[in-house]
């Protein structure tokens, strides 16, 4: 073995003149000597790197010429070492300068040697400029990457393949409350709770095991000991030889936007007033409680609940009364109630109870029956008390319906039954119900067309004067001429168009036709304008058309446009909508007064006791209901009560009209009264515009 070594140093030395030949003549590397502060010789490479030819270099310029500013003291130093004997050999990087003086990065491998028996320098020099911009450009994407890493607000950070952290940014770092550095080459079990370890440690196998990404959601206990929601999103890397080499992960922290869903959630499933499942939640649990009973032949009970006369409470002691009534009855449903049943707010005064597994009707009207006694107790308002009470529906699942939508319509026909029965009480669903409520539906449908196709008209019933004989005022009727069910009768119809909304269109064609009616007769019968208006037609207003629509608005333009004082027109309302004496009505009977058109009380002792608001509204007529007139000649009872209103009338100045006289002793009774108007059978039914006409032109 050292024999061939011998040889192989033996022959390097014979052929040494042309392997230095061959080096000198080295396309890729510059070589040269430096002596006496001059290149004594430069290959054709060097020459090329600076931008010279070699006959500019060899024996013409020395290593100064060569050298970046500022490089001088590091490359001239080196060389005076060398060349002074204080170290053989030198490699290091600096910046040169070319002939048109731009700059190169080049790397230098010198030796101390001697050339023709002096000191000198002979190296090696390479161009790396190309490599120091590349290094540079990755040096600046690194250190890009690495700012980017750290102004990510979420927690980063990396692992081998072995799951040994790497690194990671400054968000981690507070997440976990620990220093980096005191991570680093550590795993998982090192760092976080045993339980937390194990579960992040299958999750990063997994991920091993499936090179690519993994996304997954977790509750994690933070070092502070605040449980937080978070995402892992992490993904594997590979080395350069396509080997596994670790993964990286971020954690975002979710724990306010779970916050935040659950508070939209909470928001969108439960009434802000009562705290109950509103209507959406109702739908959803209603749904799922039907497909459990249905899987488990099992019976569902619906209640239906709605408060009687909540709007009075509304409407004299205001919005937030209501609202605090409104939270107390839902304390008192839900107290009637058991724990697994579901009471809701179905909205406004109405509420729905679930009651999965009732089938039998006697703990079920005992729950009903406690609701109700519930909600009749007073309601303690502040300075005020308040009372309402409550109807309810009641359906069952499966035996009256079996999708959510029929469930609650039955139990919602049902709760209008017990209130059309006298409130305060249940009712149960029945199929009749059900054909009710399409055949209104139907009505509802039909009469919309009613208007547009004539089948409306008005009859007219004479009002007779009875000191003078004569018809001075007139009651008009509504009748609906249907074109396959023939005459409906108004109490059937007209709640079906307050429902609808329709009424106050119904009422302006009502009052356009009686004034159209009026201005017929002024036209048989000319009377100057200066004098009252000889026939005055009285026309029945709804509530809500009396409040809320248009069509009074539209009496009175009418009025106006027809040339017609407006005594010629009086409108009929019932006691009911003067009791609770609303700005809103008030203001509507000054409007009314001013426009001369009078106002009549229709039914008048029927409904109410208290009349405090005749002295003080502007109340022209009051008619006393046919249930005090039927019996008067046959009842002290009723006789007194009708001379009594008479009176009281007259002492008010308002004048009295009888209706439902049929009989003549009847109205010898109610003329010795001293009643002022009698309307009848007596005298005439309701008649067709053409037969009252008639009628009244054959009275002097």
């Amino acid at each position: 073995m050292l024999n061939d070594k011998r040889a192989l140093t033996e022959d390097l030395i014979r052929d040494a003149d042309g392997l230095f030949v061959g080096l000198l003549r080295n396309a890729m590397i510059g070589v040269y000597i430096i002596q006496d502060n001059l290149f004594r010789y430069a290959n054709p490479r060097f020459a090329e790197i600076f931008g010279y030819t070699q006959a500019e270099i060899c024996g013409a310029i020395g290593p100064g010429d060569l050298i970046a500013p500022g490089e001088e003291n590091k490359v001239l130093g080196a060389i005076s070492q060398r060349l002074d004997g204080q170290a053989e050999t030198a490699h290091y990087v600096f910046t040169g300068r070319r002939k048109d003086g731009g700059l190169i990065d080049l790397e230098v491998f010198g030796n101390r040697t001697a050339f023709e028996g002096r000191p000198a320098i002979i190296g090696m020099l390479v161009d790396i400029t190309a490599r120091c911009a590349a290094e540079r450009i990755a040096n600046e994407q690194l250190n890009f990457i690495g700012q980017l890493i750290e102004a990510i607000p979420s927690p980063l950070f990396f692992k081998d393949e072995k799951a040994r952290y790497l690194g990671c940014n400054k968000a981690f770092e507070a997440f976990i409350m620990r220093p980096r550095d005191t991570i680093i080459g550590r795993s998982v079990f090192d760092i976080s709770p045993p339980e937390l370890a194990a579960r992040y440690h299958e999750a990063d196998k997994a991920l091993f095991d499936h090179p690519g990404v993994q996304t997954y959601e977790a509750s994690v206990e933070a070092t502070d000991g605040m449980r937080r929601d978070v995402i892992f999103n992490k993904a594997t890397w590979l080395h350069a030889d396509g080997s596994l080499g670790g993964l990286v992960g971020v954690i975002t922290d979710i724990t306010e936007r779970k916050q935040t869903e659950a508070l939209v959630w909470v928001q969108a499933n439960y009434d802000p007033l009562t705290g109950l499942p509103n209507r959406r939640l109702l739908h959803d649990r209603l749904g799922e409680l039907l497909k459990k009973a249905h899987r488990d032949h099992e019976s569902v009970a619906v209640l239906y609940i709605d408060l009687d006369r909540f709007k009075e409470v509304n409407d004299t002691l205001g919005h937030e009364a209501g609202d605090r009534l409104l939270v107390d009855a839902a304390r008192r449903i839900v107290g009637c109630v058991r724990e697994s049943d579901t009471v809701a707010r179905q909205g406004g005064d109405e509420f729905t109870v679930l009651l999965p597994g009732l089938s039998d009707r006697l703990p079920l009207e005992r729950i009903a029956d406690d609701i109700i006694q519930a909600l009749d107790r007073p309601f303690n308002l502040g300075d005020d008390l308040a009372y309402v009470s409550a109807s309810i529906g009641i359906t069952f699942f499966p035996q009256d319906a079996t999708s959510p939508i029929d469930i609650l319509k039955n139990a919602d026909q049902a709760m209008y039954h017990a209130k059309d029965a006298g409130r305060n009480r249940f009712s149960y669903f029945s199929p009749a119900m059900q054909e009710n409520a399409l055949q209104r539906l139907q009505l509802g449908r039909d009469l919309r067309s009613a208007l547009a196709e004539g089948q409306l008209e008005l009859h007219f019933q004479p009002i007779l004067h009875l000191a003078s004989g004569e018809v001075r005022k007139a009651e008009a009727l509504l009748r609906w001429n249907h074109p396959t069910r023939g005459q409906i009768p108004p109490d059937e119809f007209i709640p079906v168009a307050e429902e609808l909304g329709l009424i106050d269109a119904i009422g302006t064609w009502v009052f356009e036709r009686a004034i159209a009616t009026i201005k017929h007769w002024r036209d048989l019968r000319p009377t100057p304008a200066n004098e009252p208006c000889p026939l005055q037609i009285t026309v029945n207003t709804s509530p809500r058309q009396f409040l809320r629509g248009r069509s009074l608005d539209v009496l009175m333009l009418r009025l106006e446009g027809a040339g017609l004082p407006g005594s010629c027109i009086a409108i009929e309302i019932t006691e009911g909508l003067l009791l609770d004496e609303q700005p809103a009505v008030i203001a509507q009977l000054a409007r009314l007064s001013a426009a001369g058109i009078q106002v009549s009380i229709d039914d008048f002792g029927t409904g109410y006791s208290a009349m405090a608001y005749l002295k003080r509204l502007d109340i022209d007529t009051l008619k006393i209901d046919r249930s005090f007139v039927r019996d008067l000649t046959t009842d002290p009872g009723d006789l007194a009560i009708t001379e009594a209103i008479i009176a009281m009338a007259h002492k008010l100045d308002i004048k009295v009209v009888a209706e439902g006289v049929e009989t003549l002793a009847q109205q010898e009774r109610l003329s010795a009264a001293g009643c002022d108007y009698s309307q009848g059978f007596l005298f005439s039914r309701p008649l067709p515009a053409a037969a009252f006409f008639e009628l009244i032109a054959q009275r002097p």
